[in-house]
């Protein structure tokens, strides 16, 4: 008998790619976007450009450094040099870390350039480390701490904004403890400073 089904029924060849899996972050990160009016197009930018260096510092050739500034919802915060606000994954216990892989895409690593020894600390900042990630390359990049927490920063954030707070019930950006934060007060008024604001 012949054959009368459509040509439609025969099955696609496969394709020699391999297919790209995304897991709840992404997700998470793209309904996060959404939510404060990221496109998904400058969100794909923000995600290819950390993609291509994750190990790499955002202060690019300059030092890294860390400072404290007051964001309205959250008290004072701890930022990079370029004003991107740090987070710890609740999960890094090192040796351990948990943030891995493509994960870095989203979360960069805050991560000391060749030849810096140790993060510089802005006014009333305390607690800077650093720590070798063995999942970082090359081989030996040393990552900023704060009390032990390795620190990142995120991807959907821009200068001075705070908004990976909470994803997945596992990321929390860095506040300083108020005994800290008031003898960095303190300091600041005695010097005829202040912290400012953006």
């Amino acid at each position: 008998m012949k054959d009368i089904r459509p040509a439609t029924s025969r099955p696609r060849p496969s394709s020699s790619r391999p297919k790209r899996r995304f897991g709840a972050g992404v997700c998470v990160l793209a309904a996060g976007a959404a939510g404060i009016g990221l496109s998904v197009t400058a969100l794909a930018g923000a995600a290819s450009a950390a993609n291509r260096a994750p190990a790499a510092t955002k202060a690019g050739k300059g030092e890294v450094v860390v400072t404290m500034k007051s964001v309205k919802k959250y008290g004072n915060v701890l930022f990079d040099q370029q004003g991107l606000a740090l987070y710890y994954d609740t999960q890094d216990k090192p040796p351990h870390f948990g943030c891995t892989g493509g994960c870095l895409t989203f979360w960069p690593a805050l991560v000391l350039p060749k030849g810096q020894k140790a993060a510089v600390a802005g006014k009333g900042v305390t607690g800077l480390g650093a720590v070798m990630n063995p999942k970082l390359k090359p081989a030996g990049t040393m990552q900023v701490t704060w009390k032990g927490k390795p620190l990142y920063t995120y991807a959907a954030d821009s200068k001075g904004t705070v908004n990976g707070q909470g994803i997945q019930g596992i990321w929390f950006v860095v506040h300083l403890p108020a005994s800290l934060t008031a003898a960095a007060k303190g300091s600041a008024a005695s010097s005829g400073s202040s912290s400012g604001g953006w």
